[in-house]
Formats: structure tokens, sequence, C-alpha cells
């Protein structure tokens, strides 16, 4: 049986020109799906807040008043409201029975004239309906509180006339009435940090699973030593946040910033001091306002603002680095016409005569002792020749700028860019920058996705 014989390809000058084609295409169409896509990116103006979130801990001027005796408390006045000094904040006594006494007096005092503050009453109890929920019944309680120190809530002249009453009825011995040290608000509860300074706070302190208050209410037993009331003298206040390193870096420089309370959204600008201690930092802030507002918070979330930056709003993909020249301003020159800067190199011929050249290099960006320019423009081993003195310096020494590249002109044309803030995604940056970039300028989104230079289109 005879074998085949395989037929065999013949190249021709076709083929190889078909192949070569084929080739190229399969490389272009890997490559183009292999490297970046260029975007662009329209420079628009805009702003950035730097903002600091923070839970602090509430340090506020009170007096803190002690339980005198072991025995059962009865305030008379409202938790919240204010209290003038020497007024009367609450009695104690030993077995609870002079309270009884007490209630009777202020009944038949009522009964005489003295007006029950009723609109006091019907907002405690809208209140009250606006937030329970039979999942908290015990809330029930808190109201009834509330209800009996308004109830008992008299101005001072007829508490004065109660306590002589069961005073003679009972003696003075029966029970102790304690009166404000200080005008000032009034609260009723204890917790870890009665009588704590702000440098006594820890980092341990902001845990606020470890934190522990006790609250009080009329007719509650209690013993002596407790803290069953505090007196807030005045408005200044003052919240402790822990820092990280970076915020204490950033926040350093600022004697003063914006607090917003995430509770309400209120704001409020207070004075801050920054301190290390140790491993630790610690933020400082001092407040005149809203302290009756947040009186019962030891524990606030809060947000510090720093000052707001306004400019032309770019990605922080989009900036990218380049070296430029750096030269002293000693080295600028004026050129022929006496206006223009400019700069005097000097070359020596191969016959060793030196000669001095005015050159126009442009000046990309200029401060008090340096000004920078394009190595591309000014070439190597350039000497420029003071015209004050015989100095003369070697344009050698680098320093890395940072821009964007603008594609206005169909090409990727690198701008200088001054940042005034930045956070993860964006930057501001100045308006006004020489060889920067314009309002509406369109720039390459993605700074790593082409060269300076290059043609886009």
């Amino acid at each position: 049986m005879a074998r085949k014989r395989k037929k065999k390809i013949r190249w021709n000058i076709g083929m190889i020109v078909f192949l070569g084609i084929f080739i190229y295409v399969i490389i272009n169409i890997v490559s183009f799906f292999g490297k970046k896509k260029l975007t662009v990116y329209k420079v628009t103006k805009d702003k950035i807040t730097t903002t600091f979130s923070f839970t602090g801990i509430a340090l506020r001027d009170e007096e803190l008043l002690e339980a005198s005796q072991n025995g059962y408390i009865t305030y008379y006045v409202e938790e919240g409201k204010r209290v003038r000094k020497s007024g009367t904040l609450y009695i104690l006594d030993k077995d609870g029975k002079v309270q009884e006494t007490f209630a009777d007096q202020v009944q038949a005092l009522r009964g005489k004239g003295e007006k029950l503050d009723s609109e006091e009453v019907q907002k405690k109890v809208s209140e009250f309906q606006s937030i329970y929920s039979d999942n908290n019944f015990s809330d029930v309680y808190g109201l009834k509180y509330d209800l009996r120190n308004v109830i008992l809530d008299l101005n001072e002249e007829s508490m004065e006339e109660v306590i002589d009453a069961v005073t003679k009825k009972l003696g003075k011995n029966a029970f102790h009435t304690e009166t404000s040290p200080a005008s000032g608000a009034v609260s009723f509860y204890s917790d870890n940090f009665d009588k704590v300074t702000k440098d006594d706070i820890k980092t341990t302190d902001f845990d606020q699973g470890k934190y522990r208050m006790v609250s009080y209410n009329s007719s509650d037993g209690v013993e002596k030593g407790d803290v069953v009331c505090r007196v807030m003298k005045s408005e200044n206040w003052e919240l402790v946040v822990p820092l990280e390193k970076e915020e204490y870096d950033a926040l350093k420089g600022h004697d003063s910033v914006t607090v917003k309370f995430q509770m309400d959204q209120k704001k409020t600008t207070a004075s801050l001091e920054v301190k290390k201690k140790g491993d630790e930092y610690f933020g400082y802030l001092s407040l005149d306002d809203y302290a009756v507002r947040y009186l019962n918070e030891r524990y606030l979330d809060i947000d510090i603002i720093l000052d707001s930056y306004e400019g032309f709003k770019i990605p922080e993909s989009a900036v990218v680095k380049k070296k430029f020249y750096q030269v002293p301003t000693e080295y600028i020159t004026k050129g022929n016409d006496g206006q223009e800067d400019g700069f005097s190199v000097r070359t020596t011929t191969e016959d060793g005569e030196v000669k001095v050249e005015q050159k126009d290099f442009t000046i990309y960006r200029r401060t008090e002792k340096y000004c920078y320019l394009d190595p591309e423009e000014v070439g190597e081993d350039v000497l420029l020749q003071s015209m004050d003195s015989d100095k003369t310096y070697l344009v050698e020494k680098m320093k890395t700028l940072e821009g964007v590249y603008c594609t206005n002109h169909g090409y990727a044309q690198f701008r200088l860019i001054e940042k005034k803030t930045q956070n993860d995604e964006y930057c501001i940056i100045s308006e006004d920058t020489n060889y920067g970039v314009s309002l509406y300028d369109f720039i390459v989104l993605d700074g790593s996705t082409i060269e300076e230079n290059q043609i886009i289109y």
C-alpha cells in the first residue's frame, strides 16, 4: 500500500504579509485590553472641611453635695432647674416619715392659695407620652418622681414656711435640710467621675462598659457620704477626648475649633489644648455654652471641625510628581531690557575664553530663597553667573514638585499645584498658582496612566 505524501506549505509574499498583519493586530488587541484606560476629569471649584469624630468625657464646674447621714431623701427642686444660692435643695430624714409631714404641709399651703405649676405638669406628661413604650414600663416611675418634684417645687419663701411648720411639729433634729452652696442648675446622680479633674483622665476612662452611675429620686434611701446632688456653678465646662498620634499632629496648631454635638447637631466654638502624656495623647476642649443642655451627659459624641478650605477640587489619583532644578534666587538677573527675569549662563570655549549669555528660562515656582526650573528646558552642566559678584552656581540640585497632567491641547502637559488641604480621595488646591490649572480645565484622572507630553488625540 502506497504511503500518502504530506503537502508542503508553500510560502509566498502574500501569506507572509497577512501573517505579519495578523500578529500585529493580536498584539494591539492584547495591549489595548491590558493597559489602563485614560479618563479625564474636569476641574471644579469646591471646599473640603476637615472633621474628626470623638467620644468625649464632660467635666463641669460643679459643687458636689454628700448625704450627711443615712436616711431617705426628698428633693424640693426639679432636676435641671436652676436654684439660687442658699435655696433649699432637699431634706433628709432617717425613716422617711418626715416626708409625709412635709407633703401634708405643702398640700395645706396649696389650699391657702400657693399655685401649682399646671403647665409644667402637662409638659412632663406630654414628654412622657411621646417616648413611652410597653417595653420600658419602668419609665413610669421616672414620671412619678418628676411629677413629685414639680408638685413639691415651691418658691423659697413658701419653702421656709413649710420647714418652720414641720420643725415645730417634729423638732429640728427629726430631719436635715440641705441648701445650695451656689446658684446654678442641679442634677441628682453620682458616678465614676465625682471629684475627677481633667488631668486625672486616662485612656481607660473612655471604656463606657466600665462606667457606673447612680441616679437618685425623692423617697430613695441613701447612705452617709453618697453624692446625692450636684450644682453646676457656671456655664464653663470641659470635654476631654483621646487622640491618635495623627490627630494630635493635625490639631496641635489650632487654638480654637468648631464643635458639633452629634446628639442634636448643635454647634459651638471651643478653645483647644492638646497634650502628650507618656504614650497617650489627649485633647482638652473648653466651652462656655450648652452646659445645661447636656447636664446629665457624661459621654458626648462630638465632631471637631477645622477650617474649611476652598479652591479647585481635584482627585488625589490625578496628582503626579516631577523633579525641577532648585536655584538660589540670587542668580536671577534682568534681561537686556531690564524688565524680564532671566539668568546669566557662563560658558568656556575650547580656547579658554569665558562667555556670559543671558537666558530666559521659565521660572515655574519662586520662594524667598529659591526658584524652580524645568530640567528639559535648562539642560545639563549649566553654570550660572551672579551679576552682583564673581560667584557661580552649577545647576544640578533638584526638588520634587507636585502637579497634574492637563489635556486641553491634546497632549499631557504638566501643570503645578499647591495643596491647601486633602482627604483620602480629593484635595483642594490654590486657584492662582503660576503655571497651574484653571477652572474647567481637563486633567488626567489617573496620572499613572500617561507620561508627560504624550499625545492623547
